[in-house]
């Protein structure tokens, strides 16, 4: 039986930018890849109109999901700054609950409650609160985007991400809308990979949380 991988993000490219090394690490595997995204992603280009840009971030993740062969995406369509209110009023929780209960994930991945954007806070916090009230127990494991992992950490693993890293960094330039955050990203990206392995012992590695 193929063993799945249940990823929560509150953005399009948050789980590249996160853990892309580690996705194709798994794809790689044999493993299925469920990638779920919050946010219709529609407040990064302002001067756009909402659906234009909506549109244009699903291709994205689209044409990426395509090319390294994630067959499921999952898309809550919730607006951008506000994840709690759309979450209750379009009963979502239900939905996640369903999801997990019927992938029965080998692992769980999602944003870290250390993370500064307070979508990725707010996705963590359902997350957790979902998991924690199912029967079965699951292993729930954060990534980091935008800050490094709480100075005081839970346990953590490193991912060899060694043969996957440069085409993790290919994938991140998929998202052409996003060109200024990714450009951004991409020192840290490259910084955090070496030092992780560094630390792990191989060339480039991905480090993660495990809060559950």
């Amino acid at each position: 039986m193929v063993k799945n991988i249940l990823i929560f993000s509150a953005h399009g490219d948050d789980e590249i930018i996160g853990m892309g090394g580690s996705i194709l690490k798994y794809l790689n595997e044999g493993k299925s890849i469920i990638q779920t995204v919050f946010t219709t992603g529609e407040k990064s280009h302002p001067h756009f109109k909402e659906e234009i840009i909506t549109n244009i971030r699903r291709k994205e993740m689209e044409k990426v999901a395509k090319k390294i062969g994630i067959k499921k995406l999952i898309y809550f369509n919730l607006k951008e700054g506000s994840i709690k209110k759309g979450i209750e009023e379009n009963e979502i929780k239900p939905q996640i609950k369903k999801l997990i209960e019927k992938a029965n994930p080998e692992k769980i991945f999602t944003v870290s409650s250390s993370e500064i954007h307070p979508d990725h806070r707010a996705v963590n916090e359902v997350i957790l609160e979902i998991v924690d009230s199912l029967n079965k127990k699951y292993q729930v494991y954060t990534f980091n985007i935008w800050t490094f992992p709480k100075l005081i950490p839970d346990p953590f693993i490193y991912t060899d991400i060694s043969d996957n890293f440069w085409k993790k960094i290919d994938l991140m330039k998929e998202h052409k809308s996003q060109w200024i955050s990714i450009y951004l990203q991409l020192i840290p990206v490259i910084f955090r990979a070496k030092y992780y392995g560094y630390k792990s012992g191989y060339k480039y590695a991905e480090k993660f949380e495990r809060i559950r």
